[in-house]
Parts: structure tokens; C-alpha cells; sequence
């Protein structure tokens, strides 16, 4: 079926687009929910009149996001969960976890725009991706751990490995402009001469 969009939908389109969907999609979701108008010629008359007053609500929609997506950058979420001596939980934390965990700090976030494909089942340190618009994606830092002691020592120890990471990256990068340098270098004559007659010995000695 062919629809325009009312609202911008990550790989489908943005607002005011005409996209063909599956015709399930489009009647059990899209139109129901006033996401999209059908396609016909008095629906884009329609939509050019009210084309306007959305895209200042999705503007401000987009605003809005951009501010929770500065407030989610700066939160961190720990999870108490009971684990085997491996490691594996005794459970999991899944996408409902999160977005109940982010609404106890009255931040409203709906499971379904927590990128998680699969329940977490490990003990460890972990970036979520949250998606808050088609046009806004933020990254969620969250610890899974047996005890609030054990919590902050992964937190430690995850921020000392990204520190020697960095230091890592530096030293290379600095590497690199030393060899860049030596390369940059004037290159020494004789050593071009002896290569060149090198190469005219090698030809005299093989007369084919």
C-alpha cells in the first residue's frame, strides 16, 4: 500500500513521504494510529494544508529529544542481579528493565526504543543504544554486577582500561608523525645511485 508519512520513521522515511508498505503494516498500525494518510489525491491535498503545523511539531519533538538525549548521555544505570562464579546472571535485563529503571529517575522511555536485540545475561559493563526519534539515538552506559562493591570496581576497572586505550592510541598516533617525519626526510643521493647501479648490474649480468 502506498501511504505518506505523518510522522519520520527510521528506514522508512520522514515526514511527507510516499512509501510503499505492507498493507498489514499499514492498516494494523500506520493508519490507525494516524502515522500516515493512503496515498490518494485527496489526502495530499490534505496533507499540504497541515504539512506546516507538523513539521513544527516534529521540530519541537526533535528539540525535546535532543535534551533527554543530553540528560541519558550523563546517566549511568546499575543493575543488582544474582550470577554463577562465571558470571552468567541468574536471570537477565532486558529492554522493560531499562525502561523502568530510567522512569524511577523520571525519565520516560518505552521499551521499545531500547535497542537491546537480546536480554543481557552477563555480569559486565554495557552501551545501550536508545532511540528517541528516527533523527535522535543516544548511547546508555549500564552496569550489570552482583553488588553495588562490585558495581563501582567494574566501573573502575572499565574506566582504567579506556584510559590506557587512549594512551595507546596516543602513543601510536605519535609513532605515525615520527615516521612521517623521517619519511618526509630528504632522501640521501648516494643511496639512490647505489640502487640505480644495482639495478644496471643486474641487467648487464643477464644477457637475455
Amino acid at each position: 500500500m502506498e501511504v505518506i508519512l505523518l510522522e519520520s520513521f527510521d528506514k522508512l522515511g520522514k515526514i511527507g513521504d510516499t512509501v510503499n508498505v505492507k498493507d498489514g503494516f499499514a492498516r494494523n498500525y500506520l493508519l490507525p494510529q494516524k502515522k500516515a494518510l493512503r496515498a490518494n489525491d485527496e489526502n495530499k491535498k490534505y496533507y499540504e494544508k497541515i504539512k506546516k503545523e507538523l513539521n513544527e511539531k516534529n521540530k519541537k519533538l526533535i528539540d525535546d529529544c535532543n535534551k533527554t538525549a543530553v540528560i541519558l548521555k550523563k546517566t549511568e544505570l546499575i543493575f543488582i542481579r544474582q550470577a554463577s562464579d562465571s558470571g552468567q546472571l541468574y536471570g537477565s535485563v532486558s529492554p522493560k528493565d531499562i525502561s523502568l529503571h530510567l522512569m524511577d529517575k523520571k525519565i520516560d522511555i518505552k521499551p521499545s526504543s531500547i535497542n537491546l536485540t537480546s536480554p543481557i545475561k552477563n555480569i559486565g559493563f554495557f552501551e545501550v543504544v536508545v532511540k528517541l526519534h528516527a533523527e535522535v539515538s543516544v548511547k546508555i552506559r549500564l552496569i550489570v554486577a552482583t553488588s553495588e562493591k562490585n558495581a563501582i570496581e567494574q566501573k573502575k576497572s572499565n574506566e582504567e582500561n579506556k584510559q590506557n586505550n587512549t594512551n595507546d592510541t596516543s602513543k601510536e598516533k605519535t609513532s605515525f608523525k615520527s615516521e612521517q617525519k623521517e619519511d618526509d626526510k630528504p632522501k640521501n643521493s648516494s643511496e639512490k645511485i647505489t640502487i640505480d647501479k644495482n639495478e644496471v648490474r643486474e641487467d648487464k649480468s643477464n644477457p637475455d
